[in-house]
């Protein structure tokens, strides 16, 4: 293996789609991931031999070379977790590619996606930092999903896709009329009619996707031994501000668990979601009456429905009302 690949990291989610297709019922995706040596937590990070023998080990179990090029046309791209969930909420085909674009930092380190438009064409590349032979399956899988997503675009016109990739073959997709060009190629790229770009998503949530892609915007991945779930919690409901209201259920659906998992995860780091909401809450509300926004405009970014509530939390806070706070910042 080459030295470089030390460098490149890539969140479990990544494994996340092949392993429930491999496990082939909800009730063994966990047991199949464990079973692998791979995380449940589709945020968590994993370093690049890590994610070698991952991938590995289930083209092993499933008895398949070609399984990660396969499962990319057949997975949901949500399955990556918070980044595939902004991917795939986007409004139109052109904000999801954005969104992975501009994102990808935060779901792996040390790749990237060029986009250009081109004589009625759309051609996206995949660099990677891993070596021709290590990233080849990888470069598979990466285009293999950006064919996918290109895909539930909901456009009227012929896609005329041409998708190119290490060990190409048109064998891949025979089953796949959209397809209509494979090219074996040392680097990965996707090519399609510029036209779809404007083509609205089938599962597209403007609300959830700009909300996640606040969240995104700037993050990079870290390598680090473990994922604080309480600091994925408060980026998230801190991103919602101004936006639309966060529960406890939106954030689940989100982090890809269900509402009394993610609160056993976050009671065995020391905390519940309504704590870390009145922690966030609390700071952008001072930050907001700070720099002069009104007390009814401040009540309704951080999610209170009324003034009164509001008012009647912040005295909790701050041993003040807001309307007290703000005059306060004023004259100092």
């Amino acid at each position: 293996m080459a030295e470089e690949t030390n460098e490149f990291a890539i969140r479990a989610g990544a494994f996340h789609g092949p392993a429930a297709i491999l496990a082939g019922d909800p009730r063994r995706f966990e047991r199949t991931l464990r079973s692998l040596g791979l995380p449940t937590d589709a945020e968590q990070i994993i370093g690049a031999n890590e994610y070698l023998k991952g991938i590995s080990d289930v083209i092993r179990s499933a008895e398949d070379n070609d399984f990660f090029l396969h499962v990319s046309l057949e997975q949901d791209v949500g399955e990556l977790g918070v980044f595939g969930r902004a991917i795939v909420s986007s409004d139109t085909l052109w904000e999801a590619l954005q969104t992975a674009t501009t994102a990808l930092r935060y779901f792996q380190n040390n790749s990237e996606l060029v986009i250009r438009t081109y004589r009625g064409k759309c051609r996206i590349w995949y660099f990677t930092l891993l070596n021709s032979h290590d990233g080849k399956q990888d470069i598979q899988y990466t285009i293999g999903l950006l064919t996918k997503v290109v895909l539930m675009a909901l456009g009227e016109v012929d896609p005329q896709i041409t998708v190119a990739y290490p060990g190409a073959s048109s064998e891949h997709f025979q089953n796949n009329s959209a397809v209509e060009s494979v090219r074996d190629s040392n680097q990965g790229y996707i090519e399609f009619h510029e036209d779809l770009l404007r083509a609205k998503m089938h599962r597209s949530d403007s609300v959830r996707a700009d909300i996640l892609s606040r969240y995104l915007r700037g993050k990079k991945l870290m390598q680090a031994p473990q994922v604080n779930r309480a600091d994925l919690v408060a980026g998230l409901i801190k991103a919602s501000f101004g936006i639309a209201p966060w529960s406890l259920s939106d954030t689940a659906q989100v982090l890809g668990v269900g509402p009394r998992t993610l609160q056993v995860q976050l009671k065995d780091e020391g905390t519940a979601f309504r704590d870390i909401q009145k922690i966030e809450r609390h700071k952008e509300a001072c930050r907001l009456l700070s720099s002069g926004a009104s007390i009814d405009d401040t009540a309704n970014a951080i999610g209170f429905e009324h003034r009164q509530s509001f008012s009647e939390a912040f005295v909790v806070w701050e041993g003040c009302a807001p309307s007290t706070y703000a005059k306060s910042k004023v004259f100092s």
